[in-house]
């Protein structure tokens, strides 16, 4: 997406995210699903978090369902505001157990390089958490990342960072 026809979308966009969120889950059915929205600073992107006992139907198998819900959600949002959108949909607290233990295998692999100097790769994930990944590591002084593979197999790999 062009970022000069389409800006990108700020904390702004939140109470438009949360309406539409809901009118999305009142369709499918899901009314007694709660959402609420905050902006994370770090990552630079909004997070929007659906709570209640049916919530747990979003998620799906190894968190496929919520994974395509948010990828919709995000072409909905984009299209209806105009601007590039960068929005978690979080089911539970899913994707924050999933970042955890993503950032358990990143900081082991930051041990690893310090002690052996070799690359080091982290398993396939989705395009969603290697970008949090990357803009993590963007500023970490003795590590850097890119990303090699391609679809499902896509990976992050961790070098020791040049001129360290």
């Amino acid at each position: 997406m062009d970022t000069l026809t389409h800006p990108k979308a700020g904390k702004e966009i939140l109470p438009i995210a949360e309406n539409l969120m809901k009118e999305i889950l009142n369709a499918m059915g899901f009314e007694d699903v709660s959402v609420s929205s905050l902006w994370d600073e770090k990552q630079d992107r909004g997070k929007l978090s659906l709570e209640g006992e049916l919530a747990q139907y979003l998620i799906g198998l190894e968190g496929k369902t919520i994974e395509s819900l948010q990828l919709i959600f995000n072409i909905l949002l984009g299209r209806k505001s105009g601007k590039e959108c960068a929005i978690q949909v979080d089911a539970l607290g899913y994707w924050d157990k999933k970042e955890k233990e993503i950032f358990s295998k990143v900081e082991y692999g930051i041990s690893e390089i310090k002690r052996s100097g070799a690359p080091y790769r982290l398993p396939p994930m989705n395009a969603a958490m290697r970008r949090i990944i990357h803009k993590t590591l963007a500023n970490h002084p003795e590590v850097e990342s890119s990303s090699e593979g391609e679809g499902v197999w896509r990976k992050i790999v961790l070098y020791p960072r040049k001129n360290h």
